[in-house]
């Protein structure tokens, strides 16, 4: 059988456990005689979240509508803890691009501050497509809020609280918030499984879920049919505070109704997230190009798949949702192609390594 060379590698060796990326040939098998008739593949490893996350389904429908419009390129979606771990894994060598960020952990990656800041500045990370914004949703224990009297998040002062999984920006962002205002939640980290369980089991009286803006996440709305759950937020006091101490923190109003699932809750703020797909600098233009026209073609199918993205237009809705300042890159791949169908792209999103397409 005859050994064509492939021209970008996923994860080319395994040493101590660890997968590191080759940037060399992969050889493929192919028929005899198939020769350069062979057609080259692309692997690329893609960091998701936790497979009980109902976020989990978006990358699974953006690696099949890849599949589906550019069958040139594999995508392998990997479970992990979330947007800090999958930055982390990219910087590694574990990860080609993550489905799981947004310009705020973009700008702690890059210059190695909040919660990356155990692992160092990382320059080449890049941004590309917005998969929704998000709100980094605190749910609470019906029952104990009838209780307790739990309105808004300074009730839960002394309470067991899931600040969501090791390794998120929003559990970053939580405990941060918890130690501006004051709040003295009594924390209890773990997975996204461990704290539903807890919830269920009353060890826990809330816990945080990134969830779309008018509705519970998949996971929570599940947990909600046997465990009824409310919604709690911050006074508008708190989020000026909050907006204050951290610009890149951002919180919108939820208003009464604001949430399809509790049409009687409402009436506070919520930290906010402009959930995007993060790469970097080292996978290759043309490859970024390829992987964005894949999902822009593909994006009714992803839609579908993941309703929380319906009425996202994911370029141009991740340009809006940028915050402004220098030094927010895009991934050149992208660049080219929003370019190409006629999208404007402003001159402080496109990176130094940027090519005009033929050049």
């Amino acid at each position: 059988m005859a050994m064509t060379p492939r021209r970008w590698v996923g994860l080319g060796a395994a040493l101590g456990g660890a997968a590191l990326l080759t940037w060399g040939a992969l050889w493929s098998v192919g028929p005899p005689g198939a020769g350069d008739r062979h057609e080259d593949l692309i692997q690329v490893f893609m960091g998701s979240t936790q497979a009980t996350s109902g976020v989990y389904s978006f990358g699974v429908a953006v690696a099949t509508a890849v599949a589906k419009h550019d069958p040139g390129i594999v995508v392998t979606v990997v479970e992990s803890s979330g947007a800090y771990d999958n930055a982390r894994r990219m910087k590694q060598g574990i990860f080609h691009w993550s489905i799981s960020g947004s310009p705020a952990v973009y700008a702690e990656v890059r210059s190695g501050s909040g919660g990356f800041e155990r692992y160092g500045p990382w320059e080449p990370v890049r941004m590309m497509f917005l998969r929704n914004v998000t709100v980094a949703r605190i749910y609470v224990r019906a029952d104990e809020a009838r209780a307790h009297g739990i309105r808004t998040w300074s009730d839960l002062a002394g309470g067991k609280v899931g600040p969501g999984s090791p390794g998120t920006r929003d559990m970053s962002r939580l405990l941060e918030v918890d130690r501006l205002l004051g709040t003295g939640a009594d924390f209890v980290p773990g997975s996204l499984g461990d704290a539903v369980a807890g919830l269920k089991e009353g060890r826990i009286v809330g816990l945080m879920k990134g969830s779309p803006l008018g509705s519970f996440d998949a996971a929570m709305l599940e947990c909600h049919y046997r465990t009824p759950l409310t919604v709690v937020g911050f006074t508008q006091a708190e989020a000026d505070s909050i907006q204050a101490a951290d610009p890149l923190n951002t919180l919108a109003l939820t208003p009464v109704g604001g949430v399809q699932n509790l049409p009687e809750v409402g009436g506070f703020y919520e930290m906010t997230s402009a959930a995007m797909a993060l790469s970097s600098s080292l996978m290759p233009q043309e490859v970024g190009y390829r992987i964005t026209k894949a999902v822009y073609e593909g994006w009714a199918e992803i839609e579908e798949a993941y309703p929380p993205a319906r009425g996202t237009d994911p370029i141009r809705d991740a340009f809006r949702n940028t915050p402004p300042g220098e030094g927010f890159y895009y991934h050149a791949g992208l660049v080219q192609y929003a370019r190409e169908i006629g999208i404007q792209v402003p001159n402080r999103f496109v990176p130094p390594e940027y090519r005009e397409a033929g050049r």
